[in-house]
């Protein structure tokens, strides 16, 4: 199966969606505000691998283990055809908060007996010298995990398949509407961008501007990265988190971060976020900012979507207005979806792990090829689940007869 559709989005939702169905042989028009690809909140200089185990093996950390397997798999994928992509496979160190976490994070490696190069649990020896640096705590080794330039994954997602894929960078999109069979993207001065019977939302929380999109309940969480100067080989060589992260050198410069303000639209740097960077990475490898200051600190601002429950938002977006809050409630199945929209957002802080099987859930979605996840996964990143909830809500609220 074959097609044609508009993706309107370049950062890491976008492109993973447009080279997943461009890999499938359908036409995209891509359409960005900004000059180049991954300038949004996938613009960050390097943003963490790993995934996020879990005591119960919850859906967030079923879905993030499914989630990194992939991503490892597709950017293996990207660099053998070739894609300039940047990244470091250093192993991640998640350290514990304290003696009580590094008890839970111990018991998670004996219940899910994973391999020995997914994950290990080290004590606080064998974590100082990961970390070359005294640490105060062991915590998980990730060693197949590291860091990834998000600019450079978008841009290597778009050239692998650059010929099916048509970009329009630099253009805003006033208007989408459906008058016939096809979807039009419009600009600023009503002119049609691209036309096509498939339009998909990976615009982050600039989606819900669109009435078709606006009962979404997506959020921007501010995110402030510090950059630090760093030599190559300093330590730490490898990422470490610890209720925040810090990356090895790169390009001269570390990352340490990252601070996260839900529907705080400040887009300047800020000396305080800095100030409080610079208390995690204190957390994280005690003592390793003394003497810099945060008003000497560079760095970078990125505005992240999110859901209210931090799973991500993959799938046909549902029909608002042909759901009566009176009626019955329905299986997801049979809800009204939107013809031909669909929907690829609300990542959080996770779009380097999500991003590639996010794409390829999509296309197959789109497709009707077997999905890469089980079913109650596949429900629980529907953006139709918020349509179900809010008229649950509703009917709760009524009085009884």
């Amino acid at each position: 199966m074959s097609g044609h559709a508009i993706v309107i989005g370049a950062g890491l939702a976008g492109s993973s969606a447009a080279e997943r169905l461009a890999a499938r042989g359908w036409k995209i028009d891509l359409i960005d505000r900004a000059q180049a690809p991954g300038q949004g909140a996938s613009g960050n200089l390097a943003g963490v691998l790993r995934p996020l185990p879990s005591l119960d093996d919850n859906r967030l950390a079923r879905l993030t283990r499914a989630g990194f397997q992939h991503a490892c798999r597709h950017f293996e994928a990207l660099i053998a055809a070739g894609q300039p992509l940047r990244l470091g496979r250093t192993g991640v160190l998640h350290l514990a908060r304290d003696e009580s976490h590094a008890a839970i994070q111990e018991r998670v490696v004996e219940i899910r007996q994973a391999a020995a190069d997914e994950l290990l649990f080290v004590d606080r020896e064998r974590a100082r010298q990961l970390a070359g640096w005294p640490v105060t705590t062991g915590g998980w080794w990730f060693p197949g995990g590291g860091w990834v330039d998000p600019a450079s994954l978008c841009r290597a997602n778009l050239a692998r398949h650059a010929a099916a894929i048509t970009p329009h960078y630099d253009t805003e999109v006033a208007r989408i509407e459906r008058p016939a069979d096809l979807w039009r993207a419009c600009d600023t001065a009503g002119r049609v961008i691209a036309e096509a019977p498939l339009l998909i939302l990976a615009n982050a929380t600039t989606a819900r501007h669109f009435a078709v999109a606006a009962h979404l309940p997506l959020r921007a969480a501010r995110g402030q990265v510090s950059h630090l100067g760093a030599t190559p080989g300093s330590a730490p060589e490898i990422v470490v988190c610890r209720l925040g992260y810090v990356t090895p050198a790169i390009d001269g410069q570390r990352c340490a971060g990252a601070t996260f303000s839900v529907d705080d639209g400040e887009a300047a740097l800020r000396e305080a976020d800095h100030a409080d960077n610079l208390a995690r990475l204190d957390f994280i490898l005690p003592g390793y900012g003394k003497g810099i200051q945060a008003r000497d600190l560079a760095g970078r601002v990125g505005f992240r979507p999110l859901s209210p429950d931090r799973l991500p938002m993959i799938g046909a977006v549902g029909d608002a207005a042909a759901i009566d809050p009176d009626s019955p409630s329905r299986p997801l199945a049979g809800m009204p979806r939107v013809p031909g929209l669909y929907l690829i957002n609300g990542f959080g802080a996770r779009g380097i792990v999500w991003s590639a099987l996010a794409g390829e859930l999509l296309a197959c979605l789109i497709t009707a090829a077997p999905l890469p996840l089980p079913d109650d996964l596949v429900g629980a990143v529907d953006p139709g689940r918020f349509l179900l909830r809010g008229r649950n809500r509703r009917l709760r609220a009524q009085p009884a007869p």
